[in-house]
């Protein structure tokens, strides 16, 4: 089972800019956690800090689980983008293979070949393990992204934005092994993504986060006018059209976001343990 998380009273700055603010939310061992906002309300600052990468200001992060330190085989992280050279001749299997929690050993061993293997096995990606990663498709690339984090045997996996600029069917596909990962593997993930879609549809919860607010619960909880509107500290109502929920604003009458449940009769309402 994967390790849970609890974050209390989180405040993190940047540049002299409070990035977070007040930040407390928990995750539950094995729990798949979408985290959704607009650019700028420091969704990947947040990841960067579960990491270690970035200095909290104040407030505590515990891990809860087989450890209670974050170590090199402890979490799994995908970043939200790197830069690939289209030329370069490295293997997928070769590039997945950088991830074995091994920093001074010039060789891989047969338990390594068995964890790469499995690794690219269960993200779909031993069919092109022979392929230069300059010729992979975004979709393939981001396959392999995964698969080298969940060499390191984590308990938990952070994805920032992992079907971004993917197209809709490779955005499906990807999340679909995500969640399969989740499920088989019973490791806790928490995922960026702007497409709520699929957030909805794989998610346990989300955790919305804007400019110094947040609110942490399921869909049917966090979604729903009086929610958005403290979020965005603006009205918002929030409309149910079929199997999809319409955000709009009232300022400007626009559509800012839309959401498919994969269900015709969610109902609006907002359950006592949402987190705010």
């Amino acid at each position: 089972m994967g390790t849970g998380i609890v974050v209390k009273g989180l405040n993190v700055c940047l540049g002299g800019n409070r990035i977070l603010r007040d930040l407390s939310f928990t995750v539950n061992p094995g729990e798949f956690v979408g985290i959704i906002g607009p650019n700028g309300a420091g969704k990947t600052t947040l990841l960067r800090t579960l990491l270690g990468m970035v200095e909290v200001e104040s407030g505590t992060i515990n891990f809860q689980g087989d450890a209670n330190t974050p170590n090199s085989s402890m979490i799994g992280y995908a970043p939200q983008s790197r830069q690939l050279d289209a030329e370069t001749p490295l293997r997928a299997w070769d590039f997945v293979s950088f991830g074995l929690p091994h920093r001074f050993r010039p060789w891989i061993t047969k338990q390594d070949r068995i964890v790469i293997k499995e690794a690219m096995h269960v993200t779909d990606s031993e069919r092109f393990a022979n392929k230069a990663l300059g010729k992979l498709s975004g979709g393939e690339r981001q396959r392999l992204f995964i698969a080298q984090a969940l060499v390191r045997n984590p308990q938990i996996l952070l994805l920032d934005e992992p079907t971004s600029n993917l197209d809709p069917g490779a955005q499906e596909n990807l999340a679909a092994v995500i969640s399969r990962i989740n499920k088989e593997r019973g490791i806790s993930v928490l995922l960026i993504s702007h497409d709520v879609n699929l957030v909805a549809k794989y998610a346990h919860r989300i955790l919305y986060i804007t400019k110094g607010q947040y609110a942490m619960g399921t869909v049917k909880q966090v979604l729903q006018s009086n929610v958005l509107t403290r979020l965005y500290g603006a009205p918002v109502e929030v409309l149910n059209v079929g199997s999809k929920i319409i955000v709009l604003t009232s300022a400007t009458n626009s559509v800012k976001t839309s959401i498919c449940l994969h269900s015709d009769d969610c109902k609006q309402e907002v359950l006592s343990d949402v987190s705010v």
